[in-house]
């Protein structure tokens, strides 16, 4: 037997949270810090019976209170969660809290902008930060399986790392959606 086929593979398991009251509303949620809803708690407790804790070896997530609350209730005290910054969503400065028409979602996914007058976190500086992070667990969590926990909009980040972008990638063709589990291998 080789040494690729001996080495065990790296895998990746990513949560957005669970919904907010904010999610049913349509409003940019961003770093802005918001709890759960009812329904976003119920729909984490179903997706916690799908998960086998047994695979995974840590959980890793957005310090933010719904990330947290998603993480509490996917791991039930059976698997170590660490907390961390570079998970945190992006920020979307003054379109926070707010509903934003189709011409604001092509601004804010625009990858040649690189800065704005809103105090938005732009998608370079978010891809930078995904980067970021998959260099630190691959260094810090060889040969492990990890559950990450995070947002929307940074997990978008996160896959497109993963499976490679350019200037003219549709960032717009993934959307993750709340409560649901993604898949992916890592080297």
């Amino acid at each position: 037997m080789d040494q690729i086929s001996k080495k065990k593979r790296n895998k990746i398991y990513i949560v957005r949270h669970g919904k907010t009251d904010w999610n049913e509303k349509g409003l940019l949620q961003g770093k802005t810090d918001i709890v759960l809803n009812k329904k976003g708690i119920l729909e984490i407790e179903e997706l916690s019976k799908k998960i086998n804790l047994n695979e995974i070896d840590i959980c890793i997530c957005s310090p933010l209170k719904r990330t947290r609350q998603t993480a509490e209730i996917l791991v039930k005290d059976k698997v170590k969660i660490i907390y961390d910054d570079l998970l945190i969503e992006r920020g979307f400065g003054d379109y926070e809290g707010k509903k934003i028409d189709w011409d604001q979602i092509l601004f804010l996914w625009n990858y040649k902008l690189n800065a704005s007058s809103h105090r938005i976190e732009s998608i370079q500086e978010c891809l930078q930060r995904a980067n970021l992070f998959l260099d630190k667990i691959k260094k810090n969590f060889p040969e492990k399986t990890i559950l990450i926990v995070s947002h929307g909009s940074f997990i978008k980040a996160l896959h497109f790392n993963l499976i490679g972008y350019d200037e003219n990638t549709d960032f717009l063709s993934f959307n993750p959606k709340n409560t649901t589990l993604y898949e992916y291998d890592y080297q």
